[in-house]
């Protein structure tokens, strides 16, 4: 079975309506979540999640998986209402859901879209953008071909080798992973990058 590009853009607009429901989003963040979103709802319906990336061009990045396709979504739902800006003119722009983005999207999430998305809504409201870039690059779930590609042209890569037990800790003290999660982190540290 495969997702259409159609089908693939309404999971976009739900997942960034939901993640950004109570507070201001840096799009970097959206990215990264509409990103992990995507893998684990792949996984959880038997999609192939490399032609999913490949259709709407998710690549690598200097901060990790990026879309212009994503980003041009983010665009489409200000324009139409669904997104409120907050310093459009910045270079970290910050998004947040509007009344019609919540009224619009959010019935339209079914519960086990929402177990994920709430997650993952948690994990980004707790981590800052390194940290949850981190989590996605040495998930050890994700499959080590996929981060790998995505982490090929990161300018954070050193960093994060360097002081992967400052972020391992970080996601610890964030209960967003255990000691057991941890260690696989750890080992996929060394063995991946």
């Amino acid at each position: 079975m495969k997702l259409s590009l159609d089908q693939i853009f309404d999971l976009i607009d739900k997942v960034v309506i939901y993640l950004s429901q109570d507070n201001w989003l840096d799009k970097w963040k959206v990215q990264k979540g509409v990103f992990y979103y995507l893998w684990l709802y792949s996984v959880q319906n038997n999609f192939d999640f490399k032609e999913i990336a490949k259709k709407i061009e998710i690549h690598p990045d200097k901060q990790g998986p990026y879309s212009i396709a994503i980003d041009g979504e983010v665009e489409s739902l200000v324009k139409d209402g669904y997104l409120e800006v907050q310093h459009p003119d910045s270079k970290d722009i910050l998004i947040r859901a509007s009344d019609a983005g919540r009224l619009n999207y959010l019935n339209e999430i079914k519960p086990n879209e929402e177990i994920y998305l709430s997650q993952i809504k948690e994990l980004i409201e707790k981590l800052n953008s390194d940290q949850v870039i981190f989590f996605i690059y040495f998930n050890p779930y994700i499959p080590t071909d996929i981060k790998n590609f995505f982490i090929s042209k990161s300018e954070l890569k050193e960093n994060f080798l360097r002081y992967k037990e400052k972020y391992i800790q970080k996601l610890l003290e964030n209960n967003v992973i255990d000691d057991i999660v941890a260690n696989k982190i750890r080992k996929s540290a060394i063995n991946s990058i």
